[in-house]
């Protein structure tokens, strides 16, 4: 009897003491932080398909950094087609393949779509562990047909800059895209779209080759829809000559004249030319472009009392200067 009573005596102690320290129950696990909601989901018609976008979330909602999300389901209905959300696109982040990541835009399109059609779209994120988060906005488009590639398309290679143009069309406006690095181009290089049919494109580097799409844009609503491009590929070249060579001096020897000056001080100069004019007929007297910065006539002329000399600058683009100062030499007195 004494060791009963012992025991529902311990046993009420440890009953004691758990409601002391609070315990109630079994403690529940810690829930993980979820990405915040994406409330930017958009559809642009671009180069004849439906380019869909949003920004892909880097906080939580709690504001601590994401780092569980592992994709995004993507749903789509269509209004003759039952009108009810189905699954359309299933983006693995992990993959690295279907879709394309640019300044924080995740990008997916869809070239399945019929003139006349209602769309509409929504994504739904989802973890590592395969939990799906709260629904994006929605999306809806009523998809019309793009306009063709524009005619006419040339280009012109400048120094620095290529100048496109093509047939204008009624009623549409046009975007430029360009290509770098052969990456596909999700962003216009215009930044409005263009109303005329032309577009110079600038601060682009000689001797590099550029590859660029001329696209229709005809406005329906509140959305532009932009057809397939015409491709052109232009390569700007350098078109400024370098300056004109100063410190011209000949000096009549024994044997010939000795002609020289100063250099000039661009760093693409291949070389010089120098020239001889007897009367009013300039002559080039060297063959091939003079490295350095003199140069010795050993015929300065046949009876002849004097002669002039003058010096040009020429860049590896085959760019002239014009000519320096002459420099006159007696020849006899």
């Amino acid at each position: 009897m004494r060791k009963k009573r012992l025991t529902l005596a311990v046993f009420s102690l440890i009953v004691l003491a758990l409601v002391a320290c609070g315990k109630k129950g079994n403690p529940k696990p810690k829930s993980l932080p979820t990405p915040a909601t994406i409330s930017d989901l958009r559809g642009d018609p671009r180069d004849g398909v439906l380019l869909i976008s949003f920004a892909v979330p880097t906080k939580n909602r709690d504001g601590t950094p994401v780092k569980n999300l592992a994709g995004f389901k993507f749903v789509k209905s269509c209004g003759p087609c039952g009108g009810q959300f189905e699954p359309w696109k299933d983006v693995r982040l992990e993959d690295k393949q279907g879709y394309t990541i640019r300044s924080g835009r995740l990008y997916v399109y869809d070239d399945d779509l019929v003139p006349g059609y209602p769309y509409e779209y929504r994504v739904y994120p989802y973890t590592s562990r395969g939990t799906q988060l709260d629904g994006s906005n929605f999306i809806a488009i009523k998809w019309q047909k793009p306009p063709g590639p524009p005619a006419g398309v040339t280009g012109e290679a400048l120094d620095s800059k290529v100048a496109l143009s093509w047939q204008k069309a009624e009623n549409l406006t046009y975007n430029v895209y360009r290509w770098d690095n052969n990456i596909y181009p999700i962003k216009s290089v215009n930044a409005a779209p263009v109303a005329k049919g032309a577009f110079t494109d600038s601060g682009l580097q000689n001797g590099k080759a550029y590859k660029y799409d001329i696209r229709a844009v005809r406005t329906e609503g509140t959305f532009q829809f932009e057809g397939e491009g015409a491709r052109i590929t232009l390569t700007p070249r350098d078109m400024t000559p370098p300056t004109t060579p100063t410190g011209l001096k000949a000096e009549k020897k024994d044997d010939g004249v000795l002609i020289s000056w100063q250099a000039s001080p661009e760093a693409d100069v291949a070389g010089y030319n120098v020239y001889k004019l007897i009367g009013d007929k300039p002559e080039k007297i060297n063959t091939e472009l003079v490295a350095v910065t003199e140069f010795f006539d050993p015929s300065p002329g046949v009876n002849v009392r004097y002669v002039s000399y003058y010096v040009t600058a020429v860049d590896k683009s085959g760019n002239e200067s014009g000519p320096s100062r002459e420099q006159v030499v007696i020849i006899k007195e």
